[in-house]
Formats: C-alpha cells, sequence, structure tokens
C-alpha cells in the first residue's frame, strides 16, 4: 500500500513556478495577467489548456449552479485560493479536459497563466515519479471533502464553518482576532455556503451580538474562532 507520507519531492508550486520564470522559452508559453473584480479566467481556449498560478489577490474556483435561471444569479464558489496557489494542475491529468470549473477573481489580483503543455516538460524532469501531482491530487480531495461535508450542515451552521475555514486559511492574526480577507464578503459567503446575501446578514448580526465576530470597521473580524 503507498502512503502519501512516504511519497518524498523537492517540488513544491513555488519551485515549479520559478523554473518556469527561468526557462529560457518562459515569453513563449507564460504571461502574466492582472485581474479586477469579476474578471474570469478558463482552462480552455482556441488555443491551449492553461494552467494558473496565483500571484496576488484572492480567487474563487466556481462552477455553474444546477438551477440556474435568475439573471442575477452568481455562480457557486467551492474552494478559495490566494497567493501560492496554483488552479487546473490536476486537470492534467484528465483524459478529457473538460473540467466544468472556472477561476474568478474576488478582488483585484494577478495570476501567471502557463501552456500545460510546457509546464509537462517541466514535470516530466522535474517530477519523474509524479509524486508532486499526487500530492497536488490529495490536496483537491481533501478541499472536496471538506466542502461536501459543509454542504450537509444546516444554513447557519455552513456559515460559521465558513467562516471558521476562511479565517484559519486566508485570514491575518491580530492582537484581537482573525482579520478575513475585505474579498470575503457577505455576497462570496453566500456563494460559498449556497445560501442568500440576506441569510448571510443575519447571521452574521447574530455573530456580533453574541461578540463572536465583529463587522465595523471593515472587514470582518473573528474575535472567538472556538465558537463559530
Amino acid at each position: 500500500m503507498l502512503f502519501l507520507k512516504e511519497l518524498e519531492t523537492n517540488l513544491t508550486v513555488n519551485k515549479l513556478m520559478e523554473q518556469c520564470f527561468e526557462h529560457p522559452n518562459y515569453k513563449d508559453y507564460c504571461s502574466i495577467i492582472s485581474t479586477k473584480k469579476g474578471t474570469v479566467l478558463e482552462n480552455t481556449n482556441l488555443e491551449s489548456e492553461k494552467i494558473y498560478f496565483i500571484l496576488n489577490g484572492i480567487y474563487g474556483m466556481t462552477v455553474k449552479r444546477a438551477n440556474e435561471g435568475e439573471e442575477d444569479e452568481k455562480d457557486c464558489i467551492i474552494r478559495f485560493l490566494q497567493k501560492g496557489d496554483s488552479f487546473g494542475l490536476y486537470f492534467m491529468y484528465y483524459d478529457c479536459w473538460e473540467p466544468g470549473v472556472s477561476l474568478q477573481s474576488l478582488g483585484r489580483g494577478e495570476v501567471m497563466a502557463v501552456d500545460s503543455n510546457f509546464l509537462f516538460s517541466i514535470l516530466d524532469e522535474w517530477d519523474e515519479n509524479n509524486f508532486f501531482m499526487i500530492r497536488c491530487l490529495s490536496e483537491e480531495l481533501r478541499e472536496t471533502q471538506c466542502f461536501t461535508q459543509l454542504s450537509f450542515l444546516k444554513k447557519e451552521e455552513r456559515i460559521r464553518k465558513a467562516l471558521l475555514k476562511c479565517a484559519q486559511s486566508l485570514g491575518t492574526y491580530a492582537d484581537n482576532g482573525i482579520l478575513l480577507p475585505k474579498e470575503i464578503t457577505q455576497e462570496v459567503l453566500a456563494r460559498y455556503t449556497n445560501t442568500s446575501r440576506e441569510y448571510v446578514a443575519h447571521t452574521i448580526m447574530k455573530l456580533i451580538k453574541e461578540d463572536i465576530v465583529r463587522n465595523r470597521p471593515k472587514p470582518l473580524l473573528i474575535l472567538d474562532k472556538h465558537r463559530l
């Protein structure tokens, strides 16, 4: 039996980005893209398949809602990505490149777009045993399980757990709590928890009265993560 802890590899996402930057053909296969709030990046276009590395900003992996129809309806967010994360690496090992997932900027940011075939050539050299890719797939599986478990909770508990997860993975520790990024708005939380913005606002007001969170001044501050 193969255990993930036994898979030794010196390759990381940051080192993979370095290999792209330092490659003599970098300009032919890589580009830096600046994004603003709402910018959507797809993996596929008429020219090639792309892999994205987050250089700055907060992004959401999004999928289409099952009950489409309303004009103002937003796609669901299933995962948050930030500086040092990648989007689409594991898609390179799909038999058919149709992931159905997009990358949306939740504020101003910057990504490096890399041609997948170019990246394959680097991985062939630096990840001969595919240990790095196995770890990437493992991380994606953990995130998928986390999102699946969240979806089975009641609405208020989903919002509480979403706040906790955002605090742990995206937050900045302060003297009086954990400060969430300004990109984590009530609308974003609603899209991540599959609830309405109004219900998120109602839940946050309840948490404010219980001295668990604070929303003034913005952004949200988690005062007591243990009670979420």
